[in-house]
């Protein structure tokens, strides 16, 4: 006998959902994912499928038909529309996909399921559903304002931990552009996971005992022996801050090296010194400069990120990686195993490298292998891939053994902007005073999963580093090893201009070098984009934004524009684009979210009280009520698929279409306070409540401040 589908009824599937997962050891939330149209149609459609296999004598596993749910591409074929013609073929149902289409369209009719109102066959081979859109709509709306803040949530990450490090800017100088599309990235991909379960420990890796660090170090020696001038003078500029003034350093060392090569031997001492973290019998104390150095620089880049509402669980530290031993002991664990080469001659002479690439040698004209990478220099001093192996290590809690003999320790760095408390790695020889709250070490690292945000120019670092830890013999952590690259950002013509770039050459786009000089500073971008949202605000004639309002709409400007771009993607940064208040933009987004809230505030003030729960439908729906319903009920599928992929576009696509929708809605049906039918009155002011949370918990995941009133 074929099987009859015991669940048909959407509202009641929700209901029995809900009591079912109460009484399980699965909680609610883990369950709101797929307490929606998709699944329930999905369901639905398997249902018809097992009863078409037994009518037709036919074996195959289900599970391996691909069930391509999705919107219609014309409202006239339905609500949601699903292709067959993919099941046709001799490897699966052999059957000729139209009669395919027409049997499971004639099998689901028997269902009864009060939430369709109509199924029909289209060609090729489509199943189209139109569905009973009062009913559905009653049960979004429902089952949003029941969950609230949680709608979206979910639990699928419970009990895993994912260390995610992003920003990870050289301790040398002020942050530029670039650095924030990767804290944009890297801040929405925390959000993402956290919201289905993840814990998730967002890590800053300090890189402060590099070449970048060292020169500025040596900027600081030759200043203070008068043998370097800066543009502009020799001391802080007034309202100059520590950061800029070192972006000033830097660029001025790196012409000196140009007319005075020989500088470059002061880098090498710097560099060594810096490594090792001894204090000097005589002379300068570079290491202890560098510390000094690094943390004022550190805490320059923290106030630069809160203005973005990006912040961090644990700063960790390059020096704190070396000075515990952990690179050493890695180098111990992978020359021990026959990992590493020492060539005795070409240019990687003295070097200890990984031969690296595909098993295959591949010569130059030096015969020596292009894609060997060098972890050790021949003066002695790790490359950042090493120190990257090691840090991978120490991510995984792979160094925790007793006999290793590498220790760290954790103070409190402060609390943040939203009200996070910052943790610090150090080791004894860097403590940070005993005034600090101390860390329990087992709570940071430890990961079963770890991201990496760097640019797409680190990529075959990033290979290096996780196969480094597959040939050590760590499988399961190299497999759960993430790189996610980005491409750059570069700025336009205009934005460049405005920024005080010299574009007398007539270039399209403007591409950015620190040493070069030749880059914008994040502040600098987020002072313009500020600036520029006060005049164009003014150009309306009406009164002037609250600086807050007008910080929080630049601020999700910017971390739009950042992360709305495929990441394989360069992009050109154009201020006037960036902050238009339609089209896909951040500050479009607010505005929908904006007027949203005032149409709920007209209504109170009206005098009209909304209604929790809906007692009489409409008997129809308007499209854009409709359509706006559907992608609400979309919102934690959509969520849960962009967390998954790590793919912060994909959220950020889903936001905009989300608003997209409601100015469709607002601006297609009649003003609410003015309608007339209490029952679609009713209805439409629910539904704008069921939008503002919506909004509101996707604003958040993408890392906006939601702002009720422009």
């Amino acid at each position: 006998m074929p099987q009859t589908c015991v669940i048909v009824d959407f509202i009641i599937w929700i209901e029995e959902r809900e009591v079912m997962t109460a009484h399980s050891e699965v909680q609610p939330m883990a369950a709101s994912q797929t307490e929606d149209i998709y699944e329930y149609l999905t369901l639905l459609v398997k249902q018809a499928i097992r009863t078409y296999l037994e009518k037709e004598q036919i074996e195959f596993d289900i599970e391996q038909l691909p069930i391509d749910l999705r919107f219609s591409a014309q409202a006239s074929f339905g609500d949601y529309s699903m292709p067959v013609m993919s099941w046709a073929g001799k490897k699966r149902l052999g059957r000729p996909p139209l009669p395919i289409a027409e049997a499971l369209a004639n099998i689901l009719r028997t269902l009864n399921s009060s939430a369709i109102q109509e199924i029909t066959v289209t060609k090729p081979a489509y199943i189209n559903f139109r569905l009973n859109r009062p009913n559905i709509g009653k049960a979004i709306i429902e089952r949003i304002l029941e969950a609230g803040p949680d709608f979206g949530q979910n639990e699928i990450g419970i009990g895993t931990k994912v260390i995610v490090e992003h920003t990870a800017i050289n301790s040398n100088k002020a942050a530029h552009v670039g650095h924030l599309r990767n804290s944009c990235i890297g801040d929405t991909v925390v959000r993402m996971l956290r919201s289905q379960g993840y814990t998730v420990e967002a890590e800053n890796y300090i890189d402060d005992s590099g070449v970048q660090v060292a020169d500025v170090v040596v900027g600081l020696n030759l200043l203070q022996q008068g043998k370097l001038e800066l543009p502009g003078g020799n001391d802080m500029l007034p309202g100059e801050t520590f950061d800029y003034y070192c972006s000033r350093i830097y660029v001025a060392v790196g012409k000196a090296y140009e007319e005075q090569p020989e500088l470059k031997d002061l880098r090498r001492t710097i560099l060594h010194a810096i490594e090792q973290g001894e204090e000097p019998t005589s002379g300068p104390d570079y290491p202890a400069q560098a510390s000094d150095l690094s943390r004022q620089i550190v805490q320059a880049h923290l106030k630069t990120m809160s203005r973005l509402n990006i912040s961090y669980d644990l700063l960790t530290w390059e020096s704190a990686i070396l000075h515990a031993g952990l690179w050493q002991h890695t180098f111990e664990m992978l020359r021990q195993r026959g990992l590493l080469e020492k060539p005795e001659t070409g240019p990687a002479a003295g070097c200890w490298i990984l031969p690296f690439g595909d098993g295959e040698a591949q010569n130059n004209e030096e015969n020596e292998r292009m894609q060997d990478k060098i972890l050790v220099r021949s003066d002695g001093t790790a490359t950042y891939t090493a120190k990257d192996i090691a840090n991978q290590l120490w991510k995984f809690g792979l160094t925790d053994d007793p006999a290793i003999g590498v220790q760290f320790h954790y103070a409190s760095w402060g609390i943040q902007h939203d009200g996070r408390k910052l943790w610090t790695m150090f080791t004894p020889q860097s403590k940070p005073g005993t005034a600090n709250e101390k860390g329990d070490p087992k709570k940071f690292g430890h990961a079963k999963r770890v991201i990496n945000v760097i640019d797409v120019r680190q990529s075959y670092t990033q290979q290096v580093v996780y196969e480094s830890l597959r040939r050590l013999g760590y499988l399961e952590q190299a497999d759960n090893s993430k790189h996610i690259g980005y491409e750059v950002v570069t700025l336009s013509r205009a934005t460049a201009a405005r920024l005080g770039i010299d574009t007398s050459d007539g270039r399209e786009f403007y591409a950015m070098s620190g040493r070069k000089g030749i880059e914008i500073k994040a502040d600098d971008l987020i002072n313009t984009a500020i600036e520029r949202m006060r005049e164009v605000h003014k150009q309306t004639g009406k009164p002037d934004l609250p600086e807050e309002t007008t910080a929080a709409l630049a601020a999700s400007a910017i971390r739009y524009f950042m992360v709305r771009f495929n990441l394989q993607q360069i992009i050109t940064l154009d201020m006037d684009e960036a902050i238009r208040p339609s089209g896909d933009t951040g500050v479009y987004i607010q505005y929908a979210y904006a007027r949203a809230n005032s149409i709920q505030r007209r209504l109170q003030e009206e005098g009209y009280a909304i209604p929790e729960h809906l007692e009489v439908l409409p008997e129809q729906l308007e499209q854009s009520e409709w359509e706006l319903l559907r992608h609400i009920d979309a919102y934690p599928r959509r969520l849960a698929e962009a967390s998954e992929q790590l793919a912060p576009p994909l959220l950020a696509s889903y936001a905009y279409d989300l608003a997209a929708h409601f100015t469709d809605f607002y601006e297609h049906t009649t003003a609410i306070v003015k309608e007339t039918n209490e029952h679609v009155k009713a209805f439409r002011a629910i539904l704008v409540v069921a939008t503002i949370q919506a909004m509101n918990n996707v604003l958040r995941v993408m890392g906006f401040e939601p702002l009720e009133r422009i």
